[in-house]
C-alpha cells in the first residue's frame, strides 16, 4: 500500500530543508530530480517495499535502514558537504520523522481512526514538522552558512541513538504490544535527543561569536601594523626628497631638469588617489595604495564611494579593508610584477549596489561553503577574515560570494541600493 513507503519520503522532505541552505554541487536540479524520483519510487519496485526477504531477518527488517542511508547518498550526491554532516542531517531527519510517526499512531489509536483519516492526521503532523524546521533554520542559520561538526562523539551520539530508536521502535510494533503509553514515551524520548542535537546550532553560534571577538582584536593588531608600515613608506620617501632636494643645489641646470622629474615621479602616488566622494572610502583606498606600492602592486579602481554611506565606520573598514589585505597579500605571491595587478570595482548597478574586486592567484584556492579555505596552520583565525565580510554583508541583507578562473581571484558583494541594518 502506498502508505508504507511514506517514510522514506518524509526522511527525505526533512533532509532536504535541512540541506537548502547548503553549497549545490553543479548541474544540482540534474542530479536532484532524477535520484529524488528513483529514491521515491523504490520501496514501490521491490517485491514487499520493506519488508523484501533480501532486506528481513525473522521479525527484523532492514529496509527502513537501507532507505536512510540512501538518503544520505542522495543529499550528498547533490550538496557540497561532508560525511559528518551528512550522517548528522540524516539522524535529525530521522528523528523528527519518528516523532511525526509516534504523534500519528497515538492519534490513531485514541481516536480510533479510520486508515484514511490517520493518514490524513499523518500529513498534517508532517506539514507541521516541516514549518517548525524551517522556523528554527531561519532563525539559527543564516544564509549560506554551513555547520562544521567537528565534535565526533556528538555525531557518533546521533548514530547510536538512532540506532536503538529504530531497532526498539520495530521491536516494540513487531514483538509487543503497541499502546498509547508507548508511543508517548517513544515520542517524548525523541524530542528530548532532538533538543540535544539540534544544541549543535547553538553552541556554534556562541562560537563563532567568539571568533568573532577574537578575530576583531587581531585586526585591530594588525591595522597598527599595516599603518605602521604606511607611515615607514612615508618616511622614507620623505628622506629620498630631502636628500633629492639638497642635491639640487649642486647640480647643473640639466641635472636639475632631470632630478626635478624624478622627484614629481616620487609624488605623484598622492596625486593619483582616487577621489571616491566618500572620505572614508578615499582614506582606506590611500592607505592601501602606499601598502601595494610598497610590494609594486597596481590598483585600479573606479569607486563611487557615496554609494556605500550606509555602511558605518567600523563596517566599511572591515569590508573593503579586509578585501583589499587579502588582494594585497594575494597579489605580493606573484613573481611576475606585470601581473601584481589589483581590480577594484564600486557602483551603482539599477537598484543594486556592486563591489567587484580581482587579483591574481596562480594556484586554485579550495572552497568550503563557497569561500575559499585557508591553507595557513591557524585555519580558525585566518579563516576568520573572509567569513566575519559574509556576515558583515548579510547583516545590510547582501550577498557575498568568491570565484576563481585562469589563475584570477574574483570577489563580489551586492547590496540593495537603501539596506536596512539589521
Amino acid at each position: 500500500m502506498w502508505f508504507i513507503n511514506f517514510f522514506h519520503i518524509q526522511i527525505l522532505v526533512i533532509e532536504l530543508l535541512f540541506c537548502a541552505r547548503l553549497q549545490r554541487k553543479k548541474l544540482f536540479w540534474l542530479r536532484l530530480i532524477p535520484t529524488a524520483a528513483a529514491y521515491c519510487a523504490l520501496p514501490a519496485v521491490v517485491p514487499n517495499g520493506f519488508f523484501s526477504p533480501f532486506v528481513t531477518v525473522g521479525w527484523f527488517t532492514f529496509g527502513f535502514l537501507i532507505m536512510l542511508m540512501l538518503s544520505g547518498l542522495l543529499i550528498g550526491f547533490c550538496f557540497r558537504m561532508n560525511l559528518r554532516q551528512i550522517v548528522f542531517y540524516c539522524c535529525v531527519a530521522h528523528t523528527v520523522q519518528h516523532i511525526v510517526h509516534c504523534l500519528y499512531r497515538m492519534t490513531e489509536m485514541v481516536f480510533s481512526l479510520s486508515f484514511a483519516a490517520a493518514q490524513c492526521f499523518q500529513i498534517f503532523y508532517m506539514a507541521v514538522a516541516c514549518l517548525l524546521v524551517w522556523r528554527f533554520l531561519r532563525e539559527r542559520f543564516r544564509s549560506s552558512e554551513t555547520v562544521d561538526f567537528q565534535n565526533g562523539y556528538l555525531v557518533a551520539f546521533a548514530i547510536l541513538s538512532t540506532l536503538m530508536i529504530y531497532v526498539l521502535s520495530y521491536w516494540s510494533t513487531s514483538c509487543e504490544t503497541d499502546t498509547v503509553g508507548m508511543e508517548f514515551f517513544d515520542c517524548f524520548s525523541c524530542a528530548l535527543l532532538l533538543v540535544i542535537l539540534l544544541d549543535v546550532f547553538r553552541i556554534r553560534k556562541a562560537e563563532r561569536e567568539q571568533m568573532i571577538m577574537e578575530g576583531l582584536l587581531r585586526q585591530e593588531q594588525e591595522q597598527h601594523e599595516i599603518s605602521r608600515d604606511t607611515i615607514d613608506v612615508i618616511n622614507r620617501k620623505c628622506h629620498d626628497l630631502r636628500h633629492q632636494i639638497a642635491a639640487l643645489r649642486n647640480m647643473s641646470s640639466e641635472e636639475q631638469e632631470k632630478s626635478i622629474a624624478e622627484l614629481e615621479n616620487a609624488v605623484l602616488i598622492y596625486d593619483s588617489f582616487p577621489k571616491s566622494g566618500n572620505r572614508d572610502v578615499d582614506i582606506i583606498l590611500a592607505e592601501k595604495s602606499l601598502l601595494a606600492e610598497k610590494n609594486h602592486i597596481t590598483i585600479r579602481s573606479i569607486v563611487d564611494g557615496s554609494g556605500l554611506r550606509f555602511l558605518t565606520v567600523e563596517d566599511l573598514y572591515s569590508l573593503l579593508g579586509n578585501a583589499l589585505d587579502n588582494a594585497i597579500e594575494a597579489a605580493a605571491k606573484e613573481r611576475e610584477e606585470a601581473r601584481r595587478i589589483i581590480t577594484l570595482y564600486a557602483a551603482a548597478r539599477g537598484d543594486l549596489f556592486s563591489i567587484h574586486i580581482e587579483n591574481p592567484c596562480a594556484k586554485e584556492p579550495l572552497f568550503m561553503g563557497g569561500l575559499p579555505v585557508t591553507n595557513k596552520p591557524d585555519k580558525d583565525y585566518h579563516g576568520f577574515g573572509i567569513r566575519s565580510m559574509r556576515y558583515l554583508c548579510e547583516k545590510y541583507q547582501g550577498v557575498l560570494t568568491t570565484g576563481w578562473e585562469d589563475g584570477i581571484f574574483s570577489l563580489d558583494v551586492l547590496f540593495p541600493s537603501q539596506p536596512a541594518q539589521r
